[in-house]
């Protein structure tokens, strides 16, 4: 992902998150992911710049995920686990793999880092795709999951092994 991306960018988020309850982040936070974990941020992309899909994650702490529109500005000298912060694919693109190629392509680089959990918090809805990643809900962590909107679910996963 490169700054230039963040129209499509956005574009992808509006649509991916128009009814999930919660207002979309701003460029802002996009431009601190690409600055603070370069690797970690990627995209899918079409014929004509337009964007198919992103996946947005990076190095991380704890078991408590990043606020909702915060700027990071760096990482912990000390992640812990790989947190995926965001994917969205194109309402024209599902069903083609690309949510799970950028993953793929993420978990890797994530592993190879040495990270060895992965977490994420599912909402609108997604809980059950990240279930077939792996990723098992964690209830009593993360809570609670205040701006994440109704139904947010904190999940995490160790990420040795096949994805």
């Amino acid at each position: 992902m490169r700054p230039d991306d963040l129209p499509e960018v956005l574009r992808l988020q509006a649509a991916a998150y128009a009814m999930a309850g919660f207002a979309p982040e701003s460029a802002a936070v996009f431009l601190d992911r690409i600055a603070v974990a370069p690797a970690y941020c990627l995209v899918a992309q079409a014929r004509g710049h337009r964007l198919l899909g992103y996946l947005v994650s990076h190095p991380w702490h704890g078991d408590e995920p990043p606020k909702l529109d915060a700027v990071l500005r760096r990482l912990p000298a000390c992640p812990a686990l790989w947190y995926l912060h965001d994917c969205a694919i194109d309402e024209v693109a599902r069903g083609l793999g690309i949510a799970g190629a950028l993953y793929d392509c993420a978990l890797a680089t994530a592993q190879r880092g040495g990270l060895r959990k992965g977490a994420l918090v599912a909402v609108a809805g997604a809980a059950s795709y990240w279930q077939r990643r792996g990723y098992r809900a964690e209830p009593h962590r993360a809570q609670p999951l205040t701006g994440y909107g109704p139904g947010a679910c904190y999940m995490s996963r160790a990420l040795h092994g096949a994805a």
